[in-house]
């Protein structure tokens, strides 16, 4: 079980049966009848404790639908949190808080903070326009609506992929990378597609005939990658990329070592109580957030992107780098290995050598 999924069950186990009014589920004759959702929500409860979180999202997500109650409404985003659904868990979540004088909110009050705490640390808002009118626009796989869009996307952190299409246009894709609270504003313009041609989205996020004969399209737009480098050139890129190599791999090295030391110090802070649930500093008794253990935590996750960026920095010039030795030109242009063998003299095999 993932440590955010624990959290919010955490919350959701510690009242399972409270009503909407804050009572139980048990009544005495006599008593008003129970909420229209009081068995969906507590159904959902008994899966959230069976680890079923996506069985348990669809049936707060029924009670949600029957009444909107506070209950339901924080109970469904609960759910869409350990699912890792953070751009669906806010605005559920921050509605619910928004009915403070509900008995059940005011009675869990701190804990549907701190989760929403944790889920806006997860999300990152994007202001999408452009043009024409009416495109369709999807976003990380999902339509969410066409331009002109009625309001900024909630968006998870992170990778964040748009794609925009409308008929007679060009396809036009997008790839951003956002961090926490992040506000970004992106326009996006479509260009006409060629008229008569019928267009098809392709790999760079631009569009083509679907009729074109690729060999011609081929030789009326040379690649200009065709061209050789020259000599000088071709020098200055080789040992260029080796320097860089070196100096990604020495990134990832120092911020290995510095990442080592955060974490000694993660386990030390808050007299040795810290734990890590899914980036999420909290106190390993109590499951709640401790700003000390964000603190800790955040440094020490905060260097694996350069530790992981070093090293793959590294190891993708020193992959060019190979790349241009292995193909060094000889005296007439022609590209030749720099790697040659030759079959040696006194006993079967051969010699290889790598020529610099």
């Amino acid at each position: 079980m993932s440590g955010i999924r624990r959290y919010v069950l955490a919350i959701a186990v510690a009242f399972p049966m409270v009503t909407a009014s804050g009572g139980t589920t048990s009544a005495a004759p006599g008593a008003p009848s129970l909420p229209a959702d009081e068995d969906l929500n507590n159904r959902g409860v008994d899966l959230r404790r069976a680890g079923e979180d996506r069985a348990a999202a669809e049936v707060f997500k029924q009670a949600y639908d029957m009444t909107h109650s506070p209950r339901a409404t924080a109970q469904l985003g609960l759910a869409y949190q350990a699912l890792g659904r953070w751009e669906l868990a806010l605005p559920l979540v921050s509605k619910a808080l928004e009915t403070p004088s509900d008995a059940w909110i005011r009675k869990y009050l701190e804990p549907l903070r701190a989760a929403l705490g944790v889920i806006r640390e997860h999300v990152a808002r994007l202001d999408l326009t452009g043009d024409p009118p009416g495109a369709e626009v999807i976003v990380n796989g999902s339509p969410v609506g066409r331009f002109p869009l009625p309001a900024p996307l909630t968006v998870p952190i992170g990778a964040v992929d748009i794609q925009v299409h409308a008929e007679g246009y060009r396809d036009e894709a997008r790839k951003l990378n956002l961090a926490a609270h992040q506000v970004e504003r992106v326009f996006v313009r479509l260009d006409k597609a060629p008229e008569g041609m019928a267009t098809e989205k392709i790999g760079d996020g631009h569009a083509t005939g679907s009729g074109d004969d690729p060999k011609k399209a081929a030789m009326n737009n040379p690649s200009p990658s065709d061209g050789a480098l020259s000599p000088g050139a071709r020098r200055a890129l080789k040992w260029t990329s080796l320097g860089l190599a070196v100096a990604g791999i020495g990134v990832g090295a120092v911020a290995t070592a510095i990442r080592q030391n955060d974490l000694t110090h993660f386990g030390q802070v808050h007299g040795g109580n810290c734990r890590n649930k899914m980036g999420v500093g909290v106190d390993a008794d109590t499951e709640m957030p401790v700003q000390e253990c964000q603190d800790a935590l955040n440094g020490y996750t905060g260097m694996r992107k350069w530790q992981i960026g070093g090293f793959v920095a590294g190891g993708v010039f020193a992959v060019a780098w190979l790349a241009l030795q292995l193909t060094e030109p000889d005296d007439t242009g022609t590209a030749v290995s720099a790697l040659s063998c030759a079959p040696t003299l006194n006993q079967p095999g051969a010699t290889c050598g790598l020529r610099f």
